[in-house]
């Protein structure tokens, strides 16, 4: 007897068959909604700016696969071709020409999983295909949207224009610095033989710089303790460059104007000191170097347990002592360099070997719900943040490739990508005053009576990005003096 089910599809085969033909439809509907409404815009318009030219056909890939249309194509006035529909829409807001919502499920794919991994797994969850270099370039057109909003940001923050992205309030703000050294690829290796940067020899390798800045603890309800409000960034390049876009960052994150004192945490590399020294902060050298250093210098156990106890009774000129007797007991050549190589890094380090709290600086009184602890979270946070995606899986990486990897990885993983991709307001042209009152200081409204709010409302579409299409709909709406009205 033939078997009853030959020739049925089995379960996965049907659920595959009904998701194909549901995409198809949805992308039906969406070419004929992006179709519908170009014809409204055209309608719509305002003639004399837009002149109509042609229609031109193009694509974008959605999460329901490609979606293939027509839009009107306009001539500007002042000059140039513009598509009103691509830009009322937001059909660019995505990567080239992959849609907003696909690029994020790439983006967020490819932070946990190898390109290639990344692209099977959106192939399979959607109804686009997408190969490894597809994959590879959402991602790196992604990082360099978030290095233009960084870039406006700084822009921003030198025009007094702060606390777009959260305005955290908080008297005592904790920032940790540390380098993570990458594989490069072979285009951008030192060559062999070459000056070892920074006195080590680590042919094929460069320093990213990563900087976290926090506003304490958060104890949660299993008793362990979680950093709040944190913010990581990480960037190949200069020193100043780096220490600059950060700072960007914190004064739109967290409102700097009202943190007190600003505790800094770090291996002691120069550079550091000339951070925590820009911006006046606390600085202590970082708990686990100083053990690390410690343990490879000092071969008794009991030295070392001498050491670490001189440490714990804030006395460090004991601690040192103790470094200096094993010297002048010292023997053989190769203990004694590395003695001398710890007393002088800690000499280097005197007045920050102690944490922040032990050596009587004072700190306002924490917010509720927050709890001030020992610093020394870089380390973790660099293993969270970066090298488990970018080092331990035996990668290289071109300076562009790393450093916009390192940037989606830091807001993932941290305040998250859509707050630092939020809409921002229009730096201030070049020349025009400003504002010396900060809005925190500014009253909520001026003068007596009713409280015009209606007065006091925003225009449609002040607070976001502005395009070609929105810039003629705000001229249109916008507040005009007396003397350019027309009377008929």
């Amino acid at each position: 007897m033939e078997n009853i089910t030959e020739g049925i599809l089995d379960f996965k085969s049907l659920e595959r068959a009904i998701f194909d033909d549901m995409c198809q439809v949805a992308r039906i509907m969406v070419q004929k909604y992006l179709q519908e409404w170009d014809r409204i815009i055209r309608a719509l318009r305002e003639a004399k700016e837009y002149r109509f030219h042609s229609y031109r056909a193009t694509h974008v890939l959605t999460v329901f696969g490609r979606v293939d249309y027509k839009r009107a194509y306009y001539q500007k006035r002042g000059g140039g071709f513009i598509c009103l529909l691509d830009e009322a829409m937001g059909v660019k807001a995505g990567c080239g020409k992959v849609g907003e919502n696909l690029a994020g499920l790439i983006v967020a794919e490819c932070a946990d999983k190898s390109f290639r991994k990344a692209a099977e797994s959106i192939s399979a969850m959607t109804g686009q295909t997408v190969n490894r270099m597809g994959a590879w370039g959402v991602l790196q057109t992604f990082g360099q949207k978030i290095e233009s909003q960084g870039a406006r940001l700084e822009e921003l923050a030198e025009n007094d224009i702060t606390g777009q992205l959260g305005n955290v309030s908080c008297p005592v703000l904790f920032e940790e610095f540390d380098d993570v050294w990458l594989n490069q690829q072979r285009a951008d290796r030192r060559k062999k033989g070459a000056p070892a940067e920074r006195g080590r020899k680590r042919i094929g390798r460069r320093p990213m710089h990563v900087g976290t800045a926090y506003t304490g603890w958060k104890r949660q309800k299993d008793g362990s303790y979680e950093t709040a409000d944190k913010v990581a960034y990480a960037a190949f390049g200069d020193v100043p460059g780096f220490l600059s876009r950060f700072e960007a960052l914190l004064r739109h994150f967290f409102d700097m104007d009202g943190v007190e004192r600003v505790v800094m945490n770090g291996d002691g590399e120069g550079w550091i000191k000339t951070a925590a020294a820009q911006s006046e902060a606390t600085l202590q050298l970082d708990p686990f170097h100083r053990s690390r250093a410690i343990l490879r210098a000092v071969k008794g156990k009991g030295d070392r347990e001498a050491i670490n106890d001189a440490f714990k009774e804030k006395d460090v000129e004991k601690a040192l002592d103790i470094i200096g007797g094993l010297i002048s007991t010292g023997s053989e050549e190769a203990e004694l360099k590395k003695l001398v190589g710890l007393l002088t890094y800690f000499d280097n380090n005197r007045g920050h070997l102690l944490p922040w709290q032990d050596r009587g600086a004072s700190a306002p009184a924490a917010p509720e719900g927050v709890e001030y602890r020992n610093m020394g979270l870089q380390e973790h946070n660099n293993c969270d943040l970066l090298t488990q995606r970018m080092k331990h899986r035996k990668g290289s990486w071109s300076q562009a490739g790393a450093d916009n990897m390192a940037k989606v990885l830091c807001l993932k993983n941290t305040v998250g990508i859509s707050a630092m991709m939020a809409p921002l307001p229009e730096p201030p042209a070049p020349g025009a005053p400003k504002d010396v009152l900060s809005a925190a200081k500014a009253p909520i409204y001026d003068g007596e009576g009713s409280d015009g709010t209606w007065l006091r409302a925003a225009l449609p579409i002040t607070e976001t990005f502005v395009t070609h299409g929105r810039a003629a709909i705000r001229n249109l709406i916008r507040n005009r003096p007396l003397s350019d009205l027309r009377l008929i």
